[in-house]
């Protein structure tokens, strides 16, 4: 006999049944045999065919899963429209009747063998794998089993849906690139990067982060409190910070913190807020930096700026050794004077004595009075001293200023205008450097027009208010600042004097910008106009 294979397919079941193709021959024996081999094969398929005939959900040609029966050994028995669809493929032959195992991807075999065990053990399982399609594509599944059961209870099939999941593999796979592409910037960041609650409770913190707080173990400082580490000083303003951060907006503080070593160090942080799923911010992000080194130099440089400007003050006060020297040596010399009227006073026999005498004594208080005003200035003056902002007229500032150098303009001859009507608002600022300020301007101007024969012998001071600021104005009539040269008027060492260094303007500047304000020049006719500007603040003295 020449056998062939021909396939059968059960509409009902979609099993394949397997029938030989016989050709008769003579031999009588040989035809039993070949009979008796189809009506077994044909036993077996009648009765797979009822096994594949119990009940299913209506919905299992028309469900959009895949819908799938396969028995303990893989082998499949059904399946949907939609596991063809992921097979990529039309045709039910290429899969039903074959083994699953053909189409699952070899590193998952041992683990949909287990799911199966577990199936047919009574207890629906789930898996994810990669199945290989009929077009050599590799595709990812989710797929759901449950245990079919016969009328006595016995697992006899296992029932799976399974759906396509290759889109969020796909977005897992690059959400996990990202992450840890992230997460190695992150923790390779030489800043520190770390995580906090509304409450300050730090959540996560990198290395450098670590580093930066002195700690050994990740455990000293996540789960702990921000504050824990941060200066009581600075609590406040950071609750603020964390406040307005957890409100939506950026914000950023520059503050001290006490390591795990007990060493005190300065941060800067920058936060931003943490959006989550919901597009609330969900955490504090910060990025921290040391800045302990620049804080130091800063200091540094502050002390050596007040250093510059006590030497300035002293240089000022040589160049006015004259004046000053004729300003004390007047209330001194009444002094003499008085107290000798005041002796032949007492040896002549009168009765005006006595009236005689106290008038004498109160014009000597009166110029020990001005000598010890003149000295107190000078002492201040010189005096070194933590500059320390306090609310200021400004009048009070432009007149005790031109009360140091009254005895110069008197002896240049200089004509000193004051224009400054009243009421002015109160500034907020280290009354002795704005003394020096205008100070300077003031000894600027009259050393212009001393060295200017031809110069006018005015000098205005002029005080206005525009909003919310205040301005100082010392203008001269001596010529101005050479065009050349106002660009660097206000440069370190630059001077327009032959005997000068250049420091004055310079320092003056930094003056008034250290107490918030400006110092600016404007050329005028025939003279220069220097504006000294200082805002408002709301402050009584």
């Amino acid at each position: 006999m020449d056998a062939g294979l021909l396939t059968l397919i059960s509409a009902s079941c979609a099993a394949s049944i397997p029938l030989f193709w016989i050709r008769m021959r003579n031999e009588q024996r040989a035809l039993t045999r070949e009979i008796t081999t189809l009506r077994k094969l044909y036993d077996d398929a009648r009765t797979e065919r009822k096994q594949a005939a119990e009940p299913l959900p209506e919905y299992f040609d028309a469900a959009p899963e895949c819908v799938k029966i396969q028995d303990a050994d893989g082998k499949v028995c059904r399946i949907n429209a939609a596991g063809l669809a992921l097979l990529e493929t039309i045709q039910p032959l290429r899969i039903v009747g074959r083994s699953v195992y053909e189409v699952i991807a070899p590193e998952y075999h041992d683990a949909y063998r287990a799911l199966t065990r577990k199936v047919f053990d009574g207890t629906p399982a789930m898996m994810e794998f990669e199945l290989l399609t009929f077009l050599g594509n590799r595709r990812w599944l989710e797929t759901h089993a449950v245990p079919l059961r016969d009328a006595d209870g016995k697992v006899t099939r296992l029932l799976a849906i399974t759906r396509d999941i290759d889109d969020r593999k796909h977005m897992q796979r690059l959400l996990e690139e990202q992450r840890n592409r992230l997460q190695t910037i992150i923790q390779s960041e030489p800043e520190c990067v770390k995580l906090q609650n509304r409450q300050g409770v730090i959540t996560e913190m990198n290395p450098a982060g670590l580093s930066l707080l002195q700690a050994s173990d990740p455990e000293q400082v996540v789960g702990h409190s921000i504050y824990e580490f941060l200066d009581p000083l600075y609590h406040d303003a950071y609750r603020q910070l964390t406040t307005a951060v957890f409100d939506g907006s950026r914000d950023s503080l520059e503050f001290e913190v006490r390591t795990i070593a007990g060493q005190r160090r300065w941060l800067e942080t920058h936060a931003t807020p943490l959006n989550g799923s919901d597009g609330r911010p969900a955490a504090l992000l910060a990025i921290t930096r040391d800045i302990d080194a620049r804080k130091k130099s800063e200091e540094k440089l502050r002390r050596q700026r007040n250093e510059l400007a006590h030497l300035c003050r002293l240089g000022t006060l040589g160049e006015l050794a004259t004046g000053l020297a004729h300003e004390l040596s007047q209330p001194l010399c009444a002094l003499s004077s008085y107290a000798e009227s005041a002796l032949a006073v007492t040896q002549l026999p009168s009765v005006t004595t006595e009236q005689r005498v106290a008038d004498i004594l109160q014009k000597i208080v009166r110029e020990s009075e001005r000598a010890n005003a003149t000295i107190e200035r000078l002492r201040e003056l010189v005096r070194k001293r933590k500059p320390k902002s306090e609310c200021c007229k400004p009048h009070d500032l432009v007149h005790e200023a031109i009360d140091i150098v009254d005895a110069e303009i008197r002896r240049h001859a200089i004509d000193i205008d004051v224009d400054m009507p009243e009421p002015t608002a109160m500034v907020s600022v280290d009354r002795v450097q704005s003394v020096q300020v205008l100070l300077n301007l003031l000894t600027n101007a009259i050393r212009a027009i001393a060295d200017n024969a031809s110069a006018s012998r005015q000098l205005t001071l002029r005080l206005t208010q525009d909003g919310a600021c205040v301005t100082i104005e010392v203008v001269d009539q001596a010529g101005g600042i050479p065009a050349g040269s106002r660009d660097r008027l206000f440069s370190p060492f630059f001077t327009t004097k032959t005997d000068g260094i250049g420091l004055g303007l310079s320092l003056s500047r930094r003056l008034a910008e250290a107490n918030g304000g400006s110092l600016d020049y404007v050329a005028s006719e025939n003279g220069s106009r220097f504006r000294y500007t200082l805002p408002c603040a709301g402050c009584t003295p």
